[in-house]
Parts: structure tokens; C-alpha cells; sequence
């Protein structure tokens, strides 16, 4: 048995390890892993990495110079970073905009002859637009945080009163969906192309910053009889996905998946923070495609212990049977607030320090790594048996097992990896990372 090892600790990150011996048995009794890779579960996407763009991400980077901006992005979206080709974007609007806002703020606009993307020209489009000249073959799709404002009971972007919901009635619904439409035209006229659109971010969240309540039977009428009608009258190709679901109350999804017509429409389940039981009973009961769409975003400290968590959120997903995996913000400054009146300080893989530029790589960005470098388009999550629990394994086409692996104590822990009868022991170093290949 033949191993490549890369561990990340608080202190060393993203090395090379080979303190591993290989034996057929062990007088040691030892906790232990073994890969089964005759039992697989589901495959990956063709896609399956990605990033959340913000305005605040390109905000964090205006003072850098370009060539040091486009070193980041390539951090991301180029074969010697995280290997991401996939994206969502915010329309109109996400809790690190730059300000609240849409696309159009004109009331009663109902034929959108006021919509414009003005708003994205200054950083968000820029942004995009870099990512694209390294990888000009990123997948995006889209999300909006809410409506316009005048779509809304409370007239305002944001809010947390049971008036923060779309005015659920046929113009208001008929106008959205043109809104839907249009953004798509107007980010492939800027070379974007959307990919697949979902019709709202966490619908359960009342919000300092932009969101908007609705019901899953208002998601399955929206999707159903305005949205997706809209966008095949203009001819549109894009995926619609149900989403994003931020917890586990089924009465958000059933209505959409127990809909005949709807069900057809609707390619994909996307969840995130604490939707992974939900995803789980998705999966076995309606066989749909699902996506984690934005990991927890921490508390702005950009720690290991944060990292070490983030083990646990992609383990905890996987497991539910994702097959696309993405973060919050790639970038922040060192503060990592976002538009809310009294801030939620979050974490990024990247963070730029507004008082001196200086770039740095957070624990959290090597977590990653540790996942998105290795595991390639159409891995497959392959079964581990054994008495060791803190550990994923993938199969990626050609055959190579990868299996992750964390150990969170403060002790070395010693343990067997095994595979087709072979035994290979190990000693995964205190809060540890650890990315074994196995050959």
C-alpha cells in the first residue's frame, strides 16, 4: 500500500507527511479504518466545488493591485488553488452587498423598463469577470435575498416583522418572474452565464439584513405557474432549483416535490447551515439532485477551531448526500461584517486587512483545500467501516481513494487505515487535517 499524506495543524498548514508504516497485521490494537470500496454512495457533480461572490469580497480587494487581486481569485478558481469551477451568485442583493438594493427600485414597474445592473458594475461584475479570464468555464447559478422593495409588505429590503414576505398576488408574481428573466439576459450580455436560478435565499429568515419569508406552497405556486412559465416563454435554458433551505421543516420542500408539474421543473434541492437532515430524507424519498449551498459562516475570528468545525459541516453534508459542496465568501476584509444595522462578523477562506493589505490565507482556506484540490468531478463517497468516525473517503474516476480525515484532541491519535487487506498505520498529529491518497 502506497500513500500520499498532506496534514494541516494550527501551526503547519498544508504539509507533507510519510510517518506512516505498512504491515499485513498489527500486534498494536488500534482504532481503525477500512475503505470498502464496493459500496459507494453518491456521485459528485461535474461541478462540484464553488464559491459565493459578494460585493464586499471585491470591496475587501480595491486597494490591492490587479495583479495581486487576480493571485486570489486564481487562489480559488486555478489548478494549484481550491480547483473551483462552480458559483452562486446574489441577485440584486445578499447580506454583503455593498448597500441594500435591486435591480429595480422604480414602483409598480411591473414590464421591468427600469431594470437595470448598474448596481454590480463597481464590484460584483468585476469580480465575476476575473474568475471567468482563469476559469471561463465556472457554472454559476443565482439567488436572490429579496424582491425589490416594493414587492414587499414591509417596502424594504430587509426586515424582521411577519410583513418581511413578498405580496403574494398575480402581478406582483408575474412581474418577479420578468425580473427573474431579465437578470439572466442581462449577465449573458455581460459574457455571465446563469446556470440555474433558485427563487429565494433561506425563506424562514427575518433579517436585519435582505430577506424575505415565504411558504413552500407560495415557492411551488411561484416556480410552477409564474416562474418557470416566464422564463420558457423568453426561451430561457436554465435549471430551476428549490431553495435555499436553511433548516429542516419539510412543509418548505414537500409541496414542490409532491406537485407533479413542479417536481418536473425542479432539477435540484439546495440546503445549507442546518438542512443536512432534511437533504438526508430528500434524497431517499424523492431521488433529487442536492446541493449545500453555503456553509456556516462563522464569527468573523478566522480560527483553526472554525476549521476543525468546517470538518464536521462538509462530513455532516456528505454523509446527507450532497454532490456539490459550496462556501460563504471567498474574500473579506478583517472584520467580515455585512449590511445588517448591528453586524454578523463572518469568516472567509481569504481575508484582506483594510488597514495594511495584507492578504491572509485562513485556516479555513486549507480545510478546504484539503477536500476541493483532491476529490475530482464524479468522485464517489465510498463506504468506511471500522471504529474510527472523524473520516470521509471518495473514489475519484480513475480509481485513486482519498479518505479525510480529523483528528480533534489534543493527543496524538494512532490509528489503522485499511484496504483490500492491506494496513497501513498511522499517527494523525493533535487537531489535525489530514488528506490521505491511497494508490
Amino acid at each position: 500500500m502506497e500513500l500520499f499524506w498532506r496534514y494541516s495543524t494550527e501551526s503547519q498548514l498544508w504539509k507533507e507527511s510519510k510517518e506512516y508504516t505498512v504491515a499485513e497485521n498489527t500486534d498494536e490494537l488500534l482504532p481503525y479504518i477500512e475503505i470498502n470500496k464496493h459500496i459507494y454512495y453518491q456521485t459528485l457533480d461535474e461541478n462540484p466545488w464553488g464559491g459565493c461572490f459578494s460585493d464586499r469580497g471585491w470591496m475587501a480587494m480595491r486597494k490591492l493591485t490587479e495583479e495581486e487581486r487576480i493571485k486570489i481569485v486564481k487562489s480559488f478558481y486555478g489548478v494549484d488553488g481550491l480547483r473551483f469551477t462552480a458559483a452562486r451568485l446574489p441577485m440584486g442583493n445578499n447580506d454583503f452587498s455593498d448597500t441594500h438594493k435591486s435591480y429595480d427600485e422604480h414602483e409598480d414597474d411591473y414590464n421591468m423598463e427600469y431594470f437595470s445592473l448598474r448596481s454590480d458594475e463597481k464590484y460584483l461584475i468585476p469580480y465575476i469577470k476575473t474568475a471567468l479570464n482563469i476559469n471561463p468555464d465556472i457554472k454559476f447559478f443565482a439567488t436572490p435575498w429579496s424582491p425589490p422593495s416594493w414587492m414587499k409588505y414591509n417596502h424594504n429590503i430587509h426586515g424582521i416583522g411577519e410583513d418581511n414576505r413578498i405580496i403574494f398576488e398575480p402581478d406582483i408574481l408575474r412581474s418577479y418572474a420578468k425580473y427573474f428573466a431579465r437578470y439572466i439576459k442581462e449577465y449573458e450580455r455581460q459574457g455571465i452565464r446563469v446556470d440555474a436560478v433558485t427563487p429565494q435565499n433561506e425563506p424562514t429568515m427575518n433579517t436585519e439584513y435582505a430577506s424575505c419569508i415565504w411558504t413552500g406552497g407560495q415557492l411551488n405556486i411561484f416556480i410552477r405557474d409564474y416562474l418557470y412559465p416566464e422564463i420558457h416563454r423568453e426561451g430561457i435554458d436554465v435549471q430551476i432549483w428549490l431553495g435555499t433551505f436553511t433548516d429542516s421543516d419539510a412543509s418548505l420542500v414537500i409541496p414542490a416535490l409532491e406537485d407533479e408539474k413542479t417536481a418536473e421543473i425542479v432539477s435540484g434541492v439546495c440546503f445549507q447551515w442546518w438542512g443536512a437532515p432534511l437533504a438526508t430524507a430528500i434524497r431517499k424519498g424523492y431521488g433529487k439532485r442536492l446541493i449545500q449551498s453555503e456553509t456556516k459562516c462563522g464569527d468573523g475570528k478566522n480560527n483553526w477551531k472554525y476549521a476543525e468545525e468546517q470538518f464536521d459541516c462538509f462530513k455532516e453534508f456528505f454523509e446527507a448526500g450532497v454532490q456539490s459542496y459550496y462556501i460563504r465568501n471567498m474574500v473579506l476584509d478583517e472584520k467580515g461584517a455585512n449590511t445588517a444595522e448591528n453586524p454578523w462578523y463572518q469568516n472567509a477562506p481569504v481575508t484582506v486587512d483594510s488597514r495594511t493589505d495584507e492578504v491572509t490565507y485562513t485556516p479555513f482556506y486549507y480545510l478546504i483545500k484539503h477536500f476541493s484540490h483532491y476529490i475530482k468531478p464524479h468522485a464517489k463517497r465510498v463506504r468506511l467501516e471500522g471504529l474510527y468516525s472523524d473520516a470521509l473517503a471518495f473514489e475519484n474516476p480513475e480509481g485513486e481513494i482519498l479518505v479525510l480525515m480529523k483528528n480533534g484532541d489534543k493527543t496524538d491519535k494512532k490509528l489503522s487505515l485499511i484496504l483490500d487487506n492491506e494496513r497501513a498505520n498511522l499517527i494523525l498529529k493533535p487537531h489535525s487535517i489530514n488528506t490521505v491518497i491511497v494508490n
